[in-house]
C-alpha cells in the first residue's frame, strides 16, 4: 500500500486554506474590465462668482448722535439698498451681451443662446440677461421656455417697471404662439401697467 502524505491531506481541510482557495477563485472569475485601472477624471474649478452682499441700512436716530456728528449738524446717509438688477459692468458679461446681439440680429439663434447662457452663469442675478434670452428662445418657436425665461427675469427686476413690462410683453407673445388667447390678454394688460 502506498505511503500517504498525511500533512498536505490536512493542510487541504483547514479553514485558512479553503478561504485562500475561494478568494483566487473569484479574482480569477472577476473580469477585466472590473480591474482595469483609469485615469483620474479632470476636474477644471469654475469661477466662483460671489453675489454682493446686501448689508442692512444703518438707522441713525438723532437722539443719539455723537458730539461729532452734533456739531456738524448733518448724520451719515444710510446706504441705499442695491438694485434688484445688478449693472452689467463686468467687461465679459457686456462682451457676451454684445456677441449675443449680434447673433440675434445675423439669425444664429443657437449662438445667441449659448453666448447669454454663459454670461447668466456669470451674473446669474442680473434680470436683463434673462429677459434677453427669453427673447431668443422666442423667436426660436420655444414658447414655454421663453415664458418661464420672462417670469425669472419678472423675479429678479421686481422694482424695474420697463424690465417687468418688456418681460409681459414677451409672456403675452409666447401664449399666442401655444394658442393661448385669454393667457395673452392678461399678460398684455399686465404689461400696459
Amino acid at each position: 500500500m502506498p505511503k500517504v502524505n498525511l500533512t498536505m491531506v490536512n493542510l487541504t481541510r483547514s479553514p485558512v486554506f479553503f478561504a485562500g482557495f475561494m478568494l483566487l477563485a473569484l479574482a480569477a472569475c472577476t473580469p477585466p474590465s472590473a480591474t482595469k485601472q483609469y485615469p483620474p477624471e479632470i476636474i477644471i474649478p469654475k469661477k466662483r462668482v460671489e453675489a454682493p452682499v446686501e448689508l442692512p441700512p444703518k438707522v441713525y436716530d438723532e437722539t443719539k448722535m455723537d458730539e461729532g456728528t452734533a456739531q456738524s449738524g448733518t448724520a451719515q446717509q444710510a446706504p441705499k439698498p442695491p438694485t434688484s438688477t445688478p449693472p452689467s459692468d463686468s467687461p465679459a458679461v457686456l462682451a457676451l451681451m454684445q456677441e449675443a446681439n449680434d447673433n440675434s440680429a445675423s439669425g444664429q439663434l443657437d449662438n445667441a443662446a449659448a453666448t447669454l447662457e454663459r454670461a447668466i452663469r456669470i451674473q446669474p442675478r442680473n434680470a436683463l440677461l434673462w429677459q434677453k434670452l427669453a427673447e431668443v428662445r422666442l423667436k426660436q418657436n420655444q414658447p414655454g421656455l421663453a415664458e418661464d425665461l420672462a417670469k425669472k427675469s419678472n423675479v429678479l427686476a421686481k422694482d424695474n417697471k420697463s424690465l417687468v413690462g418688456k418681460n409681459w410683453s414677451i409672456i403675452a407673445d409666447a401664449r399666442r404662439q401655444k394658442g393661448d388667447a385669454e393667457g395673452a390678454s392678461d399678460a398684455d394688460s399686465k404689461a400696459k401697467r
